[in-house]
């Protein structure tokens, strides 16, 4: 049982599959009591592999379910339904999903709403499906696989000459499982401001679909690419500016031209001798040059690294601050001497098996206690809740509609690029007043609102300009971080404390402040300075390296995945500051390091290798954990059309045979078998390939939605705007407008509270354009003082 923590005293009931299982998680590792409802016959997560050695505990079970108490329930018997109800009566929030992944998963869609509030009127409930709980597509079965086809993400990994690749992990459940965390703790303050209770409906679709990147956009701001439907184009980022390259020594090395290049990696290569037609200092007399001419310049780039040993880059990359990566294994990332400075890997005992090296936490905060635990299972006796009783409302209480939670929240936002914008995106959707703070000098390129790339992660936020670097501009800076419930940054590792907006400095003025620091590494350890895109996390956690087709380690993920989770576990962060500030009036210090939640993100293959010394290779799109066979995208009518298909048992081989027209294959000795399936894979999907090839992708999810197996097209931007049925019916895509760009298209929070989706998507704002409001209606200043601040140049 947790005894502390930001969330300490938070009490949450969680009966879930794969969908919402990691949502739990990170309530327990913020230091809730989450106590975990399955079934008599056990969890389900316990038979996924791997396992610890011989000994049949799943190494899934004991990561996902960290920090949790685990109860067996019968809620088909009347003492079993009687139990769960009481620890409804005693929980402050119920997060399930449906339909059921599992035998104990979607358990309470057997008892009415009316029940569970019956039971507990301020009960704050999150239920999360694969699609929503109505529309067209409402019943569709997924997994992690076909889940990822079907919301875009499969569409841009990979490359031209391969399938669309299935990124490696987890990964959609881990991004559900964040929004769900989010939703949770949002629905959580609005219950307790209005004294009602709150039930929060969670599309993991659509959650999925918000986050990828250059998918939407490209599609949203035509006219800015080379085609509006992004493409597949290997390690290759939408930017054209960051590529994995083979080094001298083998590994692949993800450099990019896109921080710093005339001034930093122009004068490197001159000094290296390489491509001294490029260190010509007329032919790139600024970075505009040189982006009209990257093609030639990442050519050159190429040739250099396969010149070169691949650490020796990276690391002299990392000096030179530069965003290098190093495409690692599994074996060698864990070998990182920051993970040791750190202390990330902490001994835990593993009931049923031992002790083993554990990974740590995603968000580390000041008032963390302990680390997290491998899951435990109790007897339901031992969860000891008593019933909640009604309080009365906040004072705030007027001010939180159900669907902008945190209204009256006040953020400043020093962040920039993806992952920290997306974070402060996401508050604002749910109501946070969003403070950007920002001069036009730093807001160029893809930090600019004339940019798509702004523009899609900067709506709902007010745009302040504060020139820092003038002891006006950072003293005015201190007196609104005084109004402020959180700010959230990503600088390099010590920006803030010398301005004075540290935690520490601020803890007089303002003792409620959270501060977030979301910086690559960390703020600590001895790759703190070191300067990271998602492209790098990807390179040196393993996740580039396990997206790939068998034999191959070059490609990797087709979008910046960690951008966006570090910007979901950003959002968390604040809510979990606000939370802590509830209980014992003080806010939070969070370092919130993108290098630490990517390797959270690979924990169960992190435990694999630390526990059974497995040092995984790539499988393409067959399952890494070999729980499901077939599991594959196979080739559909048309060009570049695919569709994802997984298999698990002998029951649904059988229907998918039956759907094939092909009972013949149901009695071959190769497939008659899951262990046999595995074994004759090749043949296996060949088999599928020639089914699926003269059939339309959606032809085949239809028929294999209807015998019962998960199934779904691989779609891209236009599929998704265009013939994705669920997501016009339940109007997931909308248009707002900025001064620069007029109307465009963007995607709503993927969330209704209280049957309401959040209601207001305002669109960019150019830089500055509201710092006379903010320094009247926030800090009440005068026109003369804000003059002076505009004749000092603290406003510039």
């Amino acid at each position: 049982m947790a005894i502390g923590g930001p969330l300490a005293g938070l009490r949450v009931l969680e009966v879930c599959g794969w969908n919402a299982v990691f949502a739990g998680r990170l309530l327990a590792d913020g230091g809730a009591d989450v106590v975990r409802v399955v079934g008599p016959t056990g969890d389900p997560l316990d038979t996924d592999p791997p396992f610890f050695g011989d000994s049949g505990v799943s190494i899934q079970a004991a990561w996902y379910n960290a920090g949790k108490r685990v109860v067996a329930l019968d809620l088909a018997s009347a003492a079993g339904l009687a139990r769960f109800l009481e620890l409804v009566g005693g929980a402050d929030l119920l997060i399930d999903d449906w339909p059921p992944c599992g035998q104990n998963s979607g358990l309470t869609s057997a008892v009415p709403t009316t029940t569970l509030l019956a039971r507990n009127p301020r009960l704050v409930r999150v239920s999360v499906s694969p699609m929503g709980p109505d529309g067209p597509w409402a019943g569709l079965v997924t997994n992690d696989l076909v889940a990822n086809a079907l919301s875009g993400s499969a569409s841009v990994t990979g490359a031209a000459d391969t399938p669309p690749l299935n990124g490696y992990g987890n990964q959609t459940h881990h991004t559900v499982g964040m929004y769900a965390a989010i939703c949770a703790l949002s629905a959580v303050r609005a219950a307790r401001l209005t004294g009602q209770p709150q039930h929060v409906e969670l599309s993991a679709h659509e959650a999925l679909v918000s986050c990828t990147e250059q998918v939407l956009m490209q599609w949203f701001f035509d006219g800015n690419w080379g085609t509006r439907v992004a493409q597949r184009q290997g390690s290759l980022h939408w930017s054209t500016a960051y590529e994995v390259y083979p080094s001298a020594t083998g590994e692949g090395v993800m450099v990019t031209a896109a921080l710093r290049f005339v001034d930093v990696l122009l004068p490197w290569l001159k000094e290296d001798g390489a491509a001294q037609d490029l260190t010509d200092e007329t032919r790139y007399p600024n970075v505009v040059a040189m982006i009209r001419d990257l093609p030639y310049v990442m050519k050159v780039l190429r040739e250099w690294v396969a010149t070169k040993p691949g650490e020796e880059l990276f690391f002299e990359g990392q000096r030179r601050h530069q965003p290098f990566g190093i495409v690692w294994d599994v074996a060698t990332a864990l070998k990182s001497p920051q993970i040791a400075a750190r202390g990330y890997l902490k001994p835990q005992n593993v009931p049923g098996y031992g002790e083993v090296p554990f990974p740590g936490r995603l968000v580390s905060t000041s008032a963390d206690v302990g680390d997290p635990r491998p899951g435990t299972r109790v007897p339901v006796e031992d969860i000891d809740w008593q019933a909640r009783r009604a309080s009365p409302k906040s004072a705030g209480a007027g001010l939180v509609p159900s669907a902008r939670p945190l209204a009256g929240v006040r953020i400043m936002d020093f962040t920039h690029v993806l992952a920290g914008p997306f974070g402060t995106r996401v508050l604002g959707d749910l109501g946070a007043d969003v403070l950007k703070v920002g001069t036009a000098a730093r807001g160029a390129g893809a930090n600019a609102p004339e940019h798509p790339y702004y523009t899609c992660w900067n709506r709902n936020k007010r745009s302040v300009s504060i020139n820092m670097a003038t002891e006006g501009g950072r003293t005015l800076a201190r007196r609104l971080a005084s109004e402020c419930d959180v700010i959230i940054e990503n600088f390099s590792a010590g920006v803030l404390k010398r301005w004075g907006l540290d935690r520490a400095s601020m803890a007089e003025p303002n003792p409620g402040l959270t501060v977030i620091s979301m910086g690559g590494m960390g703020q600590t350890g001895p790759w703190r300075d070191f300067v990271t895109f998602a492209p790098t996390i990807h390179a040196v956690t393993g996740l580039t390296y396990l997206t790939n087709p068998r034999g191959r380690h070059d490609l990797g993920y087709g979008f910046s995945l960690t951008d966006h989770l570090s910007g979901l576990a950003g959002a968390f962060a604040a809510l979990e500051g606000l939370e802590h500030r509830e209980r014992t009036g003080q806010g939070l210090d969070i370092d919130l390091a993108q290098y630490e939640l990517g390797l959270g993100l690979m924990a169960p293959a992190y435990i694999d290798f630390l526990a059974n010394g497995v040092n995984p290779e790539p499988v393409g799109n067959r399952h890494p954990f070999r729980a499901w066979a077939p599991h594959g995208i196979y080739p559909a009518a048309g060009e570049d059309r695919w569709v994802a298909i997984a298999v698990r048992g002998d029951d649904q081989w059988q229907a998918l045979c039956g759907v094939m027209g092909r009972e013949d294959l149901a009695g071959d000795t190769r497939f008659a078998t899951h262990a046999a399936r595995l074994a004759n894979q090749d043949a296996l999907d060949e088999k599928i390939s020639r089914w699926t090839r003269g059939l339309d992708r959606y032809e085949v999810m239809r028929r294999c939605q209807e015998a019962g197996l998960a199934a779904g097209a691989v779609q891209d931007g236009e599929d998704l705007n265009v013939r994705d049925p669920q997501l016009a019916a339940r109007g997931f895509f909308g248009v707002t407008q900025s001064a620069n760009w007029g109307e465009y298209g963007f995607d709503r929070f993927p969330a209704h509270f209280n049957g309401e989706r959040a209601p207001v998507y305002d669109g960019v704002h150019a830089i500055g354009e509201d710092t006379f409001a903010m320094l009247t209606d926030v800090l009440g200043l005068g026109d003369d003082e804000i003059a002076a601040l505009a004749e000092e140049g603290a406003l510039s």
